[in-house]
C-alpha cells in the first residue's frame, strides 16, 4: 500500500534543500527590479536566467530601458528584503538613488550574502 503523504513530504524536503543552495543574489536583484517596472522582465526558467533588457546589470535603475526613480528604490529594497531576508539590514543600507548601476548593487548583495554564509555580517 502506497503512502499518500510521500509526495508532499518529498516536496517539503526538496524545498528545504533548495533553500539551502547558495545564491549570489543576481536573480533576486533582477526579480526585485522587474517587480518595480514593467520595462524589465526576468526569465528564471533558463539557466542562467535571462533578462530584458539583456544588459540589465550594466544599466542604472534610472536608465530609460529600466525606468525606475528614487521613490521606486524603496519598493525595490522592500521586495529584495522579502527575497533575501537574511541580509535585510544590509539591504536597508542601499542608497535610494536610482542613478546607481544595478550591477554594483548586485555585487553588494553578493558580498552581503557571502558574509552571512561565513558567519559575518
Amino acid at each position: 500500500m502506497a503512502n499518500k503523504q510521500t509526495p508532499s513530504k518529498l516536496n517539503a524536503l526538496m524545498a528545504a534543500k533548495v533553500g539551502q543552495l547558495p545564491t549570489d543574489g543576481r536573480l533576486e536583484v533582477a526579480l526585485a527590479v522587474a517587480s518595480c517596472t514593467n520595462l524589465v522582465t526576468v526569465d528564471a526558467t533558463t539557466h542562467p536566467f535571462t533578462t530584458v533588457p539583456d544588459d540589465l546589470f550594466d544599466r542604472t535603475f534610472s536608465d530609460p530601458e529600466v525606468g525606475m526613480d528614487d521613490d521606486q528604490m524603496r519598493v525595490f529594497k522592500a521586495c529584495l528584503k522579502r527575497l533575501l531576508p537574511t541580509i535585510s539590514n544590509d539591504i536597508d543600507q542601499i542608497p535610494e538613488n536610482a542613478n546607481q548601476q544595478i550591477g554594483q548593487v548586485a555585487e553588494y548583495v553578493r558580498l552581503s550574502l557571502l558574509a552571512v554564509s561565513q558567519g559575518a555580517s
